[in-house]
């Protein structure tokens, strides 16, 4: 009668259990964000200011950054 009331056990599906810890990790994400005290909405301004800066020089300025192409980075292996 004990295993009556109680019904079959479930199994949770990977991918449910998975999407349950996306959800919990998003929500504490804007907890952080909406209680911190850094000023966000500042600092994404600032990002977004110096990613225009770097876009206006254009592509023919030496930022510092290395771009690789196919052959220079070894993308598909030595050999």
């Amino acid at each position: 009668m004990f295993d009556a009331e109680t019904g079959p056990s479930r199994v949770q599906h990977p991918l449910e259990v998975l999407a349950e810890i996306e959800q919990q990790g998003t929500v504490d994400q804007e907890l952080l964000l909406r209680d911190g005290s850094t000023p966000w909405a500042e600092l994404l301004a600032d990002y977004v200011d110096a990613l225009n800066a770097l876009a206006a020089q254009g592509p023919h300025t030496d930022a510092g950054i290395p771009r690789y192409g196919l052959d220079e980075g070894h993308a598909g292996g030595c050999g």
